[in-house]
């Protein structure tokens, strides 16, 4: 006999030990014909419904049987089953999976309900998303579906796992008009891109990405000079010419830190948001991003820096650190908010000018730190990130990773892969206090730096796997018989990007910058010893139409980064007409990319990006 509770729309199975079912397996689909449901509670939480969906659409996807979907009270006990539900009793965004006699349970707690049919999906039936889009599925067919018994748990190390999925902006908008495209032309595209045949939801939460820390983070002061800079000009930054006008840049203002009214106005605008958001952990003490607005010079602020800082670079003009007069400033507010609101947290950044740990002061213990600094295209300023990581951390409890490291070729979509040094460093992160991570960005360039993608994700579940057995298991899933020439490939392309960061010919390693540095690394040579692994990769993969498909689409992104690198190689030759027609060509391949091969570079991204510096050869769009 089989009992069953139900409380406050949470599923849990009682399986009595009297030995009903018997061990061996649960048997969901025989001969493509459904031989089990898919069972919720009379009152499915929505994820729990969505995740059905998931499991039903991705079962007939592989057999053609369709299992249904049935609420519990309707349930026959002979009936084989799969068990699908809400296990509060679990820890955040964990899972349990099971089959014991006819039925298979799978249980999480919040998005761990999804995790849950993921983990199945993956780990029993072989389905693999590489990228997202059809194209990026992995679905291999079974006319029959026999799960032996079988028991496994698992739970997230990061609280929060983020990687930002970049979407339609102002500078995508500025992209998308120099390639003579509309936004609902981009849409359109990305809609289609990104269908899948069973619903699979998003890519990004397919990966397990998910979970919060309930703080709040970003730029927490981008308001503050319209509400402010008239009635209070003194509250923003001294310039070098002696204004404190910031209206050029309004909501990029920088501030005067010292200014102790300015801190006072901060702390009740804090106080005010967490009393309108009693459930709101925390809130962001994150300064603007940079701008044509300078740092304040005056001498009250310029007396709270560190004499012997490290020396940065500010304007192109050396100066040391402004990490301690940030924190002094964090200080303060935090002291005044948690007055009111002990518990508070407050989101600072360790990044631009303030990013190397303070020298004079301690932090609040109530801020958490948003660090930023390592990247992957200059070995030097990585291992300077990883030693400012260790200070960091040790300087606070509360410290989580926000890279950039993803926007690494993000204005040349540039097929720059990581994943190693990625592995290495994240279980340091990892092993040395990190909280968890907000990444920013995914750029969808997923025909060059699609593996990294991949590896990021897949590694924020589990920091301690083997990053080879994930690059070897992306190979095999997505090119079958080719993989080992397509490991090969990446292997490649691994190395080349290593040899750019020892050499510091970093591209694009300051995202704040609209320099572009010639592709030198892509020499004729080099790019014709890619092109010959991708052909290779062809013979066996002969037969297998969605092997030579996925080969296309890295074809694709070689072929993008063959016709860049030539546009790059006119940086050096005085040849204009020549580089007017590979300006032109370029802009014709980027247009068809749009039209034809929406996610294998984001060509409206490199448009913003680069777009404006090709002036420089003769060309404009």
């Amino acid at each position: 006999m089989r009992n069953r509770t139900v409380t406050s729309g949470v599923l849990f199975v009682l399986l009595c030990v009297s030995g009903e079912f018997a061990a061996g397996a649960v048997t969901l689909v025989e001969n493509r014909q459904p031989r089990a449901v898919i069972v919720t509670s009379d009152q499915p939480a929505r994820a729990t419904k969505f995740a059905a969906q998931i499991l039903r659409d991705h079962i007939h996807q592989i057999s053609g049987a369709e299992l249904p979907i049935q609420r519990e009270s309707a349930l026959r006990n002979e009936q084989a089953r799969v068990i699908l539900g809400e296990d509060k009793s679990l820890a955040p965004g964990s899972i349990s999976l099971r089959v014991k006699g006819n039925t298979l349970t799978l249980l999480g707690s919040g998005e761990g309900t999804h995790y849950a049919v993921v983990t199945f999906l993956e780990e029993k039936l072989g389905v693999r998303w590489l990228w997202p889009g059809e194209l990026g599925k992995v679905v291999p067919q079974q006319d029959t579906i026999r799960i032996e018994d079988f028991a496994t748990t698992g739970a997230p190390q990061l609280v929060q796992r983020n990687i930002r999925n970049s979407s339609l902006n102002d500078r995508l908008e500025t992209g998308l008009k120099n390639l003579r495209f509309t936004t609902d032309d981009y849409k359109r595209q990305r809609a289609a891109a990104e269908r899948t045949t069973a619903q699979s939801g998003d890519w990004f939460a397919w990966q397990k990405l998910g979970g919060t820390f309930n703080v709040a983070g970003g730029h927490a002061f981008g308001h503050l000079w319209a509400t402010y800079g008239k009635e209070h000009p003194d509250w923003f930054a001294l310039q070098p010419n002696g204004s404190r006008d910031q209206s050029r840049h309004g909501a990029r203002s920088r501030l005067c830190k010292s200014n102790t009214e300015l801190i006072a106005a901060i702390a009740r605008e804090k106080i005010e948001e967490l009393n309108r958001k009693p459930g709101l952990g925390g809130v962001s003490l994150s300064p603007n991003d940079g701008s044509v607005n300078r740092f304040c010079c005056c001498p009250k602020c310029e007396a709270l820096d560190a004499p012997n800082g490290r020396k940065v670079k500010i304007h192109d003009t050396e100066h040391v650190t402004l990490t301690d007069r940030m924190v002094y400033f964090w200080n303060a507010i935090a002291e005044e908010v948690t007055k009111v609101h002990p518990k508070a947290l407050f989101t600072v950044d360790a990044y631009s000018a303030y990013k190397s740990p303070p020298v004079l002061r301690k932090l609040h213990p109530n801020l958490v730190v948003r660090f930023v600094q390592i990247q992957y295209t200059d070995e030097t300023l990585r291992q300077q990130g990883l030693r400012d990581w260790d200070e960091w951390s040790r300087a606070s409890a509360n410290i989580y990773f926000r890279p950039n490291l993803m926007l690494a070729g993000r204005r040349t979509g540039a097929p720059f892969i990581y994943v190693h040094k990625f592995a290495t460093d994240f279980r340091y992160l990892a092993q040395h206090g990190m909280w968890g991570t907000d990444f920013d960005s995914c750029t969808h360039n997923w025909a060059t730096q699609g593996l990294n993608y991949y590896v990021v994700a897949r590694l924020h579940w589990n920091p301690d796997q083997d990053v080879d057995a994930i690059i070897d298991d992306y190979c095999r899933a997505g090119f079958g018989n080719a993989a080992k020439i397509v490991r090969r490939y990446f292997d490649k392309l691994e190395a080349l990007t290593n040899d750019v960061a020892a050499n510091r010919a970093a591209l694009d390693a300051d995202v704040d910058s609209a320099r572009i540095e010639p592709l030198t690394t892509f020499t004729p040579q080099v790019l014709d010893e890619l092109r010959a692994l991708l052909q290779q990769a062809r013979a066996p993969a002969a037969g297998d139409a969605l092997a030579l498909k996925r080969l296309a689409f890295l074809e694709r992104g070689l072929r993008w980064t063959e016709t860049e690198a030539r546009v790059h190689s006119f940086f050096r030759n005085t040849d204009r007409v020549a580089a007017r027609k590979a300006c032109e060509e370029r802009h014709a391949l980027m247009r068809d990319i749009f039209q034809n091969d929406f996610l294998a570079v984001n060509v409206a991204s490199i448009s913003w990006g680069e777009d404006g510096y090709l002036k420089r050869l003769g060309w404009k769009p």
